[in-house]
């Protein structure tokens, strides 16, 4: 019943807890360290969500993320974004790249376990 998620993020602790997190719902999780491989591996898989961190090495998540919501064959998967930085305004430039909502880092668990299951509500 699980859905498959992409997770893109280069923090190795920060990807075992969100792994351990989405796998506790009963999701399986596909994980990229860059925003390049991110986006290739959403072309190839096409997963029901992806959590997409900000800060990467090489392509931000900004701009993967605006690469994601511009071609056709990723476009219409919901994109969350994760940050450490919740600064005034940050909502606004993750709406603006294109993400759908964003998570602040660390992550609460109860808010996350509520986000997911917005964004992984069974399809009808």
């Amino acid at each position: 019943m699980g859905r498959r998620v992409l997770v893109v993020e280069d923090h190795s602790m920060s990807l075992e807890l969100v792994t351990a997190l989405l796998e506790q719902e009963g999701n399986q999780v596909l994980a990229a360290t860059s925003g390049e491989a991110g986006l290739r591996l959403a072309a190839a898989v096409g997963p029901d969500l992806i959590l997409m961190d900000l800060q990467l090495p090489g392509m931000t998540g900004y701009e993967a993320i605006r690469r994601l919501k511009a071609d056709p064959v990723t476009a219409a998967i919901p994109v969350l974004a994760l940050t450490g930085s919740a600064m005034k305004g940050d909502d606004l430039k993750v709406r603006a790249a294109g993400a759908d909502g964003y998570l602040t880092k660390p992550l609460d668990a109860r808010v996350f376990r509520e986000t997911l299951r917005r964004f992984l509500s069974p399809r009808s």
